[in-house]
């Protein structure tokens, strides 16, 4: 009797330990995808570890820039993860770089925003010893180390000049609105608006019968950009001729309200991205044109910056990006890429 009670009693304590560890394994796995950082273990075999913040993990633009990025890394001795992916929780900009700081990871990619405190935090994290690289947005003002984006000078104009091609069978007065994502008046997609709207200002051929105007949406307002989008469509005197997107989701939202209130060839869109509704918007010639971004060269010239800095201290460095606008005559050039 007394063997038979010290058995049950040990199998009790085994049982006993054996759920704990489990317990213990899922609540902390599960903390670790709370906090972004799943499959952290893996970091032990490589040298460095590098995190990647950007507003919209969904996008496909970012999708693809990790993936270069994460192919790129690997050939030098680094882990990279891109922060919110997969997250129930929602998170700030400033909470991802909170927890990159308090991780002490080798570097930092932000896609930087409008969110509010997100430069002290660049500048708290260079502190730190952690170089930050601005990817897409740029922070100029702020401490980060280097940027890899597009020219917004240059890229204002050549939407200008998109423009004017839509415009050069035209006569008639015409108003021409871009969604703007960043509120900051030195943001890029501030500096491409103003280069669009000096070209369609100062153009002889224009003859001054363009207006463009800017709609600031908050990067923080997950429905902001529909309610703007359906309120440009039901007001019918003040629905514009053409809309410019610098945004992937605005883009997806703008063709989907055309669509919704049947206003194909009475607005035309110039979408931002190679998403598939974009492509197969433009291949029908539903959607004008959309601008294509070498996201693989972004990846590549992203860890080549980061590289740069941590070996050789490089700093203020800037890597131009290559795009190209794509329209129904070159779109099948892109199609499977």
């Amino acid at each position: 009797m007394k063997n038979k009670q010290l058995f049950w009693l040990v199998m009790t304590g085994i049982f006993s330990v054996v759920f704990l560890t489990l317990m213990t394994v899922s609540f902390y796995g599960n903390v670790l995808r709370q906090i972004g950082v799943d499959n952290a273990e893996n970091t032990g075999t490589y040298r460095y570890h590098y995190v990647m913040i950007v507003a919209n993990t969904e996008s496909k633009l970012w999708s693809d820039v990790y993936d270069s990025i994460k192919k790129e890394a690997a050939g030098a001795d680094a882990y990279v993860e891109i922060k919110g992916e997969n997250l129930s929780s929602q998170y700030s900009m400033i909470d991802f770089m909170d927890m990159s700081i308090a991780a002490g990871v080798d570097g930092i990619w932000l896609e930087y925003t409008d969110e509010e405190g997100l430069k002290d935090k660049i500048d708290e994290a260079v502190e730190e010893g952690i170089p930050v690289v601005t990817i897409l947005n740029d922070a100029p003002t702020t401490k980060r180390s280097s940027y890899v984006g597009i020219n917004s000078y240059q890229l204002g104009q050549e939407y200008g000049y998109e423009i004017m091609n839509l415009l050069a069978d035209d006569e008639q007065e015409v108003k021409i609105t871009v969604l703007l994502r960043n509120n900051s008046i030195d943001s890029n997609q501030s500096q491409i608006f103003n280069q669009i709207n000096n070209l369609m200002v100062t153009s002889e051929e224009l003859g001054g019968r363009v207006k463009v105007e800017e709609i600031k949406i908050a990067s923080e307002r997950a429905f902001e950009s529909e309610e703007i989008v359906w309120k440009l469509f039901q007001n019918e005197k003040e629905q514009p001729d053409i809309i410019v997107c610098l945004d992937e989701v605005d883009t997806e939202t703008v063709y989907q309200a055309l669509i919704d209130y049947n206003q194909v060839g009475r607005t035309q869109i110039i979408g931002f991205y190679t998403s598939d509704t974009a492509m197969e918007a433009v291949k029908k010639g539903t959607m004008s044109k959309t601008l294509s971004i070498d996201a693989d060269e972004m990846g590549r010239y992203s860890v080549q910056a980061m590289t740069e800095c941590i070996r050789d201290g490089r700093t203020n460095s800037f890597y131009s990006v290559e795009l190209q606008f794509i329209s129904k005559e070159n779109v099948f050039q892109f199609i499977g890429k």
